[in-house]
């Protein structure tokens, strides 16, 4: 409310912000596989915690469409969680392992 953003505005924070997960997705996957799930998805959400401590801070649509991009690259970390499942549970219930982490990581 406070920053008058008109419909157009908050559009393409959305955009952008669904575009910065999607991107880093491909990124995620090989770079899992070469640094472990566990260390990548803390580093990526260790990072991820100034834009969202910034957000209190955004004064017009292109500070949040920039917040809302950083914070959509955190949403990547999905790839990470899907990796991890995957690597740690059996071929026997993998799949429901892996339903169950991207279910509760939709939720979220």
């Amino acid at each position: 409310d406070t920053l008058d953003l008109d419909k157009e505005e908050i559009w393409t924070s959305s955009i952008v912000g669904v575009a910065g997960t999607i991107v880093v997705r491909f990124w995620f996957g090989p770079l899992c596989d070469k640094y472990g799930a566990r260390v990548l998805s803390c580093a990526i959400l260790c990072i991820a915690s100034i834009p969202t401590g910034l957000v209190g801070v955004i004064n017009s649509s292109r500070d949040l469409a920039i917040i809302r991009l950083f914070i959509g690259i955190a949403g990547g970390t999905f790839v990470m969680c899907q990796y991890w499942s995957s690597r740690m549970f059996t071929k026997e219930v993998v799949g429901t392992a892996n339903a169950l982490v991207g279910g509760w990581g939709n939720l979220g």
